[in-house]
């Protein structure tokens, strides 16, 4: 197997639910969410099957949070890799302990000598109104039934958050990062955070976490 393209972008379409406190929680089909798209090809001449792929998080946590806005939303969600709310932290609260890793079965079939796309989504279980975006480091490893294994990554990806003071404009490719921060420093910690991730030796950037670098950059 080979590797033709990989790309990761947050889209709709994932499942979970929302709820106000002390109201009933409604299902949605249409969350967004992280969608890690591979394009693998088939090199043999007999059909490959995919049967497991392993995400393993060299970096994973939440910017740390600017303003002080809050609300009553909490919406949760399903992905194929989804970071549980209990996952182990460091003593800021705000990183998770790397790394880690987390596998998942699949069924995933490629013709011989042709090419197949699938689509892997990942993130936190639970998104508080106001909670910062998330972000991660990962790499993924392919397991193919004959014990050929391919990896891919590392990829840098970050979600929506639920703060309405900074969250991604998708019509727009840029982040919405409102003046003002109630928390001082806390904009340049990010931006150091952001761009040192973007050092990482050959990663490669979600279009999200691409603008957020240079969005956080230009407020230097």
């Amino acid at each position: 197997m080979e590797l033709v393209k990989s790309t990761a972008q947050i889209k709709a379409g994932a499942s979970g639910e929302q709820h106000y406190y002390g109201k009933e929680a409604k299902k949605s089909d249409d969350l967004r969410a992280v969608h890690i798209d591979l394009t693998v090809r088939n090199l043999g001449d007999h059909p490959a099957f995919i049967s497991k792929a392993t995400m393993t998080f060299e970096e994973s946590g939440y910017v740390e949070p600017c303003y002080g806005i809050g609300g009553d939303l909490i919406s949760t969600a399903t992905y194929s890799f989804t970071i549980p709310d209990d996952q182990p932290r460091q003593k800021n609260g705000l990183i998770h302990k790397t790394p880690f890793s987390m596998a998942k079965e699949l069924t995933h079939e490629i013709p011989s000598n042709k090419y197949e796309k699938f689509t892997l989504t990942v993130g936190p279980k639970t998104i508080p109104d106001g909670g910062s975006p998330w972000f991660g480091v990962v790499s993924i490893t392919l397991l193919r039934d004959t014990g050929e294994k391919l990896k891919v990554g590392p990829l840098a990806v970050v979600n929506t958050g639920g703060n309405p003071a900074f969250f991604p404009e998708f019509d727009k490719n840029v982040w919405h990062i409102e003046q003002g921060e109630t928390v001082p420093g806390c904009t340049k910690r990010n931006a150091d955070l952001v761009h040192s991730i973007m050092k990482t030796p050959n990663i490669k950037a979600s279009a999200e976490f691409f603008s957020l670098d240079k969005a956080l950059q230009g407020l230097q």
